[in-house]
């Protein structure tokens, strides 16, 4: 049994308000997610153009071993990509995140170099840590294509970047009536 024709309208701006007022209480979050969209979208390009494009010539070849201090990697052409695209999008992110996403958040005493500091320092757990990390793991040990697991990786990741930008780097500011 549905609506009637006279009842549908008002269901429909009650439904429409509904989500309006759900997008406002979390309007933060949802910046948050696009601009995390767009640091997507700004990693995979660059990550293209250094891994898959012959535009960047002078990298080392796919499958060309390299030995670092502690470890050796068996592509050194994708861990050099994975990291530049990862602080390729941190930058992106950071300016998204200052100029729109925290934009109303104004952290008392706390410069902004400092700010891109700490951002760079929270990133380089989660898109230098843990993105670079589940991408190399699962292309070289599980043979996924590095665009299937770039995906796995992002999301393994924004919980830490919510949690530390939402909290320490661009906390929310308490008035003394409790309102924020």
């Amino acid at each position: 049994m549905g609506l009637s024709s006279e009842y549908e309208p008002i269901f429909l701006a009650s439904a429409f308000q509904g989500v309006v007022a759900w997008l406002r209480r979390h309007a933060t979050l949802f910046r948050f997610a696009l601009i995390g969209a767009t640091g997507y979208v700004i990693y995979q390009v660059v990550f293209f153009l250094l891994y898959d494009s012959p535009l960047v010539w002078f990298l080392p070849d796919k499958g060309e071993s390299v030995r670092l201090v502690a470890f050796s990697h068996s592509d050194s052409r994708l861990l050099i990509s994975t990291l530049v695209a990862a602080e390729f999008s941190i930058v992106g992110v950071f300016i998204g995140n200052h100029l729109w996403t925290f934009r109303d958040r104004v952290a008392r005493g706390k410069p902004i170099w400092l700010r891109f500091c700490q951002f760079n320092a929270k990133a380089a757990v989660s898109s230098l840590g843990i993105i670079t990390l589940v991408v190399n793991l699962l292309t070289l040990g599980l043979d996924v294509t590095p665009y299937m697991a770039i995906p796995v990786g992002v999301a393994a990741a924004f919980t830490w970047n919510w949690l530390w930008d939402s909290r320490f780097i661009w906390p929310s500011t308490v008035r003394r009536d409790g309102a924020t």
